[in-house]
């Protein structure tokens, strides 16, 4: 499954920091939408003012997700880090970037931090990042995000992956676009069977899986 960042004990949490701007911030757009309730005579005051409270929500988790990404940004540089942005950049892939592919290593998961693949496995991930490549370019839309790329066994074990994930062997991405996981995952098929990769294909609600273990796999999970 994909692994999104989860935060260690250690880490600095905003919850409690944000919790007085966000009562605030609640108020504050509650009261400027009955007055535009009262000025522009179309809501009523208790519609304009439920919907402020959901704006004011959304922009409340989108302060603690900014927040959490300095925070792990800032406590945890990963070892090697400036080397593998070397290598990567080295590949002159269009639309995948450095960054895009060193941040799910900076994730933690049940208190167990994630890292950088080994020396000898960054090249593994070469066929796997042009596959990633020609999705975005052949989709049209955007690449939101890599959610997992290298395991470390202790960190795939937290993730209760798979016992021999390519994950593990630097040979797998985790990828969301824009669009959806169904129309990634039928671009992702078609070049299957055109023999750009042989490798395994996961369709999941979110986001598809795709590496290069040399045979064809495919999956679904969800719906």
């Amino acid at each position: 499954m994909s692994e999104d960042a989860h935060h260690s004990n250690d880490e600095v949490s905003p919850t409690r920091y944000f919790s007085r701007r966000k009562i605030i911030t609640g108020f504050a757009l509650a009261g400027t939408a009955a007055g535009a309730a009262l000025y522009a005579g179309r809501d009523s005051a208790g519609e304009l003012i439920a919907k402020a409270r959901i704006t004011g929500d959304r922009l409340y988790d989108q302060i603690k997700g900014d927040w959490n990404d300095r925070s792990l940004t800032k406590r945890n540089v990963l070892k090697d880090e400036s080397e593998y942005r070397v290598f990567l950049d080295e590949i002159a892939l269009r639309y995948v970037t450095s960054d895009d592919v060193i941040r799910p290593h900076r994730n933690v998961r049940g208190g167990v931090a994630n890292n950088l693949p080994p020396r000898h496995m960054w090249p593994r991930l070469v066929p796997t990042l042009k596959i990633a490549d020609e999705i975005r370019h052949r989709l049209g839309t955007p690449l939101n995000l890599i959610s997992s790329a290298y395991r470390s066994p202790e960190y795939n074990l937290a993730c209760s992956g798979a016992k021999h994930s390519y994950h593990m062997q630097n040979r797998a991405l985790d990828l969301s676009f824009t669009g959806g996981s169904d129309a990634a995952a039928t671009v992702a098929k078609e070049l299957q069977k055109e023999g750009f990769f042989k490798g395994g294909i996961g369709v999941y609600p979110t986001f598809i899986h795709v590496d290069t273990r040399g045979f064809t796999a495919s999956w679904s999970v969800g719906a």
